[in-house]
């Protein structure tokens, strides 16, 4: 591959936009073959949703890595061991930093464009129903087995395929372009959040990505970030089945309803900034030795 890095980024995107076209079609035919009658259903979506992010995002980071490197793991840090200690941090982060994203989350909810941007706002909003609604058709009258499908093709392969391309390979190719971590990891943040078209949910996927970035860096290993996108993403899914269970409705819940919210998304966001301090902590001690 080219020494420029705006020939390698062009390869990147020409890889991202083959991954798109040869397995989105993939993905339709394959749905179509095994759903003809039931394009909607929730099987459709588990096939078409888990060939096309495999092609999109998976499938162009090893590539880049293999004419990187001519190592399918080693441009993404995914041949190296993840500390114990960090997976753990990691792991008891995950539970505190759910209600401060939730809490992000209804802040950008709240966001209204000037009446010159009506159109826009309304496009945007179409898209986040969109969202909901696939979601909702995975998530809807949920039993275990479904759980555990949905964790998989929720959780488990959004982690992996995601963190592969962003963290692994995004993130790595803009530390060397800038020359500076910082600005690739909230450059490749504010990629991760875009590209998901779901705008009203923008800042804490940004926020979400700036932390995964940085876990990408302490941990020297695409495998952190990955535990810690898979635990955010599996624990949503369980509390909304745990909330279906006992009928209730998170959608039609407002915020000020829930006795003390505020108070505890204050407390969890200390809990996550001391949280982040261990890990910085963590990784600096294991730099050393």
């Amino acid at each position: 591959m080219g020494k420029s890095p705006w020939l390698q980024l062009c390869y990147l995107l020409l890889i991202i936009v083959g991954g798109l076209t040869i397995f989105g079609s993939l993905a339709i035919l394959i749905g179509k073959l095994c759903f003809a009658n039931e394009l909607h259903s929730r099987g459709f979506l588990y096939v078409t949703n888990s060939i096309t992010t495999f092609g999109v995002f998976f499938v162009p980071a090893l590539l880049f890595s293999y004419l990187s490197t001519k190592k399918w793991f080693s441009y993404n840090e995914a041949n190296k061991i993840v500390s114990a200690k960090l997976v753990r941090i990691v792991m008891v982060l995950s539970l505190f930093i759910l209600p401060v994203i939730a809490g992000l989350g209804i802040l950008n909810e709240q966001i209204t464009f000037p009446e010159s941007m009506q159109k826009l706002e309304t496009w945007m909003r179409e898209m986040e129903e969109a969202a909901k609604v696939f979601t909702q058709t995975l998530t809807a009258n949920s039993t275990v087995p479904i759980l555990l499908v949905n964790i998989v093709v929720m959780a488990l392969f959004p982690a992996i395929f995601e963190e592969f391309l962003f963290r692994g390979t995004i993130q790595p190719f803009f530390t060397k372009w800038f020359a500076n971590k910082h600005i690739a990891i909230i450059f490749t943040a504010f990629i991760f959040s875009v590209i998901h078209f779901q705008f009203f949910g923008f800042i804490p996927r940004f926020m979400l990505g700036i932390y995964l970035g940085y876990l990408f860096i302490w941990g020297k290993t695409i495998w952190l970030p990955i535990i810690a996108h898979f635990m955010h993403n599996a624990l949503s899914i369980i509390f909304d089945f745990g909330a279906q269970k006992y009928g209730i409705d998170l959608e039609a819940i407002e915020p000020t309803q829930i006795t003390g919210f505020y108070p505890v998304v204050l407390l969890c966001g200390f809990f996550v900034v001391v949280g982040v301090y261990l890990l910085w902590k963590a990784s600096r001690f294991f730099k050393t030795f």
